[in-house]
């Protein structure tokens, strides 16, 4: 059987791939580690220990473990994600009239969360979003190194939106993004009493999926509903069937016409952590990292189900004296379903983080960080397909900026972020430590970008926690993060959300909607290390 390629499939899969991209790593960078150190100073820790960790935070910091110690490590989060559609006082002037749109003014709110689970089954639904993680660290008695390993997820996103009535199925029923670093070989190193350095390479398996529901409102779609409303009644459909077929089926601006599932991965995305530390004194230090970026090309599956009235309404089109002259330009609409196989070319952004640490008084510490990450990475996402697409060869012809004959360039124009943290330590006794801070993550997408698929805009994080030693050789830490986000979207304002024009084709399937997001995280972990 001949699997053909349709201008739907090529759009929402240029779609999903550009929706699967770094938006949702200014929400999962750096909160899904689970260092409790870290989560509740606000990550303002590059000028401090924090214990195994320290190999993703600053590998120079290991060099404060000593002798031979394990951390094992759990992770829990729930991820409240809510987004509203209204309509203004115009809306249908952008589909031809038509207002009987069931999201206008409607709700959308899930809490369920994915993960990608490799090997088994890929994306899934959890009942709760738990991570047991570990790590270890060996300094030789005398020796000036320390080598750890540890076990860690950068980044962890995911969510299901499981109610065939949500109104944001549209940008994303289902959605996962991972990087798990399950190998990282790391090494500091005590230049002297002051200064120390270190590096750490990490080998990463990285993971998107989408599952998503397709609708295009738009000024053509409501052309179409139109005609075929008037046209196709008995008297006038025989001439419209003839000349401009559109009585197969019955599509319109929101009327749902197809499902796209993507899952793309990477086994092996190695990377590597630069780090040093310079304490001159007890109440001062300094610290500065520097995380590379990781060049990957992640291949995998997709799948698009066409509703009946899709393929009803292109195949009655060729049938036409229309249709057949422009035929190819056309789908062909006799294939319930497509499927193939497809790579995406993309970079996990570096980053460089540096701050301070402050002890101005015995029993308070004060930290400061501020941290860069090269989003701009993301400006340009290219997808390869598997075979030569005929719709790419008239796309290479018109826009040979964009397309290739094997290839769709996506411009999502996406840009780096400078994010200030403050980190506050209060010393009860030699015991008991607690911690609180508070980082400001600017959003890395314009705001003519914005969608409801990763709600992310300015953002605020919040953290409280303790450390307590439980004796000599024995410490216990926890930790608490508060996430929070909200954006507004007028209508026309995002073209990848809510654009009018007749030329917005991929994808805005709000158009013409007000859209309001809110994302709400709430992240626990705790550590428990102990020497071995």
């Amino acid at each position: 059987m001949t699997i053909r390629i349709s201008p739907l499939v090529l759009a929402m899969a240029g779609a999903g791939f550009g929706w699967c991209s770094p938006a949702s790593a200014q929400l999962a960078n750096d909160l899904t580690i689970g260092n409790p150190k870290a989560m509740a100073m606000a990550n303002a820790v590059t000028a401090d220990s924090t214990g195994i960790d320290a190999v993703h935070y600053n590998p120079a910091a290991l060099t404060k473990l000593k002798g031979r110690q394990t951390t094992v490590k759990l992770v829990s989060g729930v991820m409240d994600i809510r987004a509203g559609f209204k309509a203004p006082p115009n809306y249908g002037e952008s589909t031809f009239g038509l207002t009987n749109d069931p999201v206008a003014n409607s709700n959308s709110r899930t809490l369920t969360p994915t993960m990608y689970l490799p090997g088994l089954g890929g994306m899934t639904d959890v009942p709760m979003l738990v991570a047991p993680l570990a790590g270890l660290s060996i300094n030789p008695p005398g020796s000036k190194f320390t080598f750890a390993t540890n076990v860690y997820t950068p980044q962890a996103l995911g969510y299901s939106r499981d109610s065939d009535s949500d109104p944001a199925r549209y940008d994303g029923r289902r959605v996962s993004l991972q990087r798990l670093t399950y190998f990282s070989p790391s090494m500091g190193y005590q230049m002297n009493d002051s200064l120390s350095l270190g590096l750490s390479v990490g080998f990463s398996h990285q993971a998107m999926a989408l599952d998503t529901d397709f609708r295009n409102p738009g000024m053509l779609t409501g052309l179409i509903q139109t005609i075929h409303d008037v046209g196709c009644v008995p008297g006038a459909q025989e001439i419209l069937e003839l000349m401009f077929n559109v009585c197969g089926g019955r599509i319109g601006p929101y009327d749902t016409l197809a499902n796209l599932k993507l899952d793309m991965q990477q086994s092996l995305s190695p990377s590597f952590n630069l780090g040093v530390l310079w304490e001159p004194n007890d109440w001062f230090a300094w610290g500065a990292t520097y995380q590379s970026e990781s060049r990957m090309k992640l291949k995998g599956n997709y799948q698009v189900n066409y509703t009946k009235d899709w393929q009803g309404l292109w195949s009655g089109l060729q049938s036409s004296v229309f249709g057949a002259f422009l035929s190819p330009l056309f789908p062909y609409g006799n294939v319930a379903q497509e499927r193939g196989v497809a790579t995406l070319k993309m970079t996990n952004p570096d980053t460089f983080s540096t701050g301070i640490k402050l002890r101005p008084f015995e029993n308070w510490q004060f930290n400061v960080d501020l941290k860069w990450s090269d989003y701009s990475d993301w400006n340009n996402l290219q997808i390869e397909f598997d075979r030569e697409l005929d719709l790419l060869r008239i796309a290479s012809t018109f826009a040979p900026n964009g397309a290739t004959t094997h290839s769709i360039i996506l411009d999502r124009g996406y840009r780096d972020t400078w994010s200030p943290a403050f980190g506050v330590q209060y010393d009860v006794n030699d015991r008991l430590q607690l911690r609180a801070g508070y980082e400001y993550r600017p959003s890395a997408i314009p705001k003519d970008k914005a969608d409801a698929l990763v709600p992310i805009g300015d953002a605020n994080l919040y953290g409280l926690g303790l450390g307590y030693r439980w004796d000599r050789d024995t410490t216990i830490d926890l930790g608490f993060n508060y996430f929070v986000s909200k954006q507004s979207i007028k209508a026309g304002q995002s073209c990848n959300l809510n654009c009018t024009g007749i030329d917005n084709l991929v994808y805005n399937p709000y158009a013409g909607l007000d859209v309001t997001t809110t994302v709400k995280a709430y992240v626990f972990a705790m550590t428990y290390n102990t020497t071995f």
